[in-house]
């Protein structure tokens, strides 16, 4: 469960950081989608977790 909460905020922090560098600015969309994202891997990285543990 640890380990999803981290690669989650992992991906966030790297989809920003991705969007930043593209975009010059960070807008709410960006920042929502960066979000969605994160959310997304990490319940999809729990998910395999539960299925090969």
């Amino acid at each position: 469960m640890v380990q999803a909460i981290i690669f989650g905020i992992a991906i966030f922090i790297g989809w920003i950081v991705m969007d930043v560098t593209k975009e010059k600015r960070l807008r709410k969309e960006k920042a929502a989608e960066s979000l969605i994202a994160g959310i997304v891997g990490g319940m999809g990285w729990f998910l395999l977790d539960l299925l090969f543990t």
